[in-house]
């Protein structure tokens, strides 16, 4: 296996709505109502699949829960928004690792522009990845088939080579229906180690050191 695919969030990044939340002063019954209006609504899909525009999507998400119009807006201020993800403390030297080793990585993740183009500069461990897609680039997200085969002919990957790594298992079998092994990552780094020993026979000791 010479070609490993990573998903960013909860895998490469820490999309910590939840504690951010928290950091904004939210608690209780109002930060459950947040949490419904905006992480948790199937509209945040929207972002990821880029057809809507952010605008539209904020929109919606007023019109639906209009008592909290002012705190949409607010948590949707760049300088508040950009901290709902933040990099895992391991996922820089994961990626140069296995890049040093010569593996090909790609990026296969769903996820909007606007929180990409806030957090591309500290998420340093794409400069070791060869490529990939976002969904809002090709308007697809997982775990539908065809944004699997976009990335296997886009980065010219051969499906029986690769091992991907997402967090939801939906997502996973979306990579095996287009022949590529898949490991659900369910507890970060440790089932990314394992997964790496399992599939790919890659030993990574010095790695334990995030556990």
């Amino acid at each position: 296996m010479k070609t490993l695919i990573f998903d960013l969030g909860m895998v490469l990044v820490h999309f910590r709505w939840r504690e951010f939340l928290t950091d904004m002063g939210y608690e209780g019954e109002k930060k459950e109502g947040l949490a419904k209006a905006m992480f948790q609504n199937p509209l945040w899909q929207e972002f990821d699949r880029g057809v809507m525009g952010d605008a539209n999507v904020i929109a919606e998400m007023k019109k639906e829960s209009p008592q909290y119009a002012e705190d949409i807006d607010r948590i949707w201020q760049k300088e508040n928004f950009c901290n709902v993800c933040h990099p895992f403390a391991y996922s820089e030297e994961l990626l140069r690792t296995l890049h040093e080793m010569g593996y090909k990585i790609y990026i296969l993740s769903n996820y909007g522009e606007t929180l990409l183009g806030l957090n591309r500069e500290k998420y340093t461990f794409l400069n070791y990845a060869d490529g990939g897609i976002f969904s809002y680039e090709v308007k697809q997200m997982k775990p539908d088939d065809v944004i699997y085969q976009t990335l296997i002919e886009r980065c010219g990957i051969e499906p029986e080579n690769a091992v991907f790594f997402d967090d939801l298992e939906a997502n996973c079998e979306g990579a095996r229906r287009a022949g590529i092994t898949a490991v659900q990552v369910t507890d970060g780094l440790a089932s990314i180690l394992k997964g790496l020993k399992e599939e790919c026979d890659i030993r990574l000791p010095e790695m334990e050191k995030y556990l």
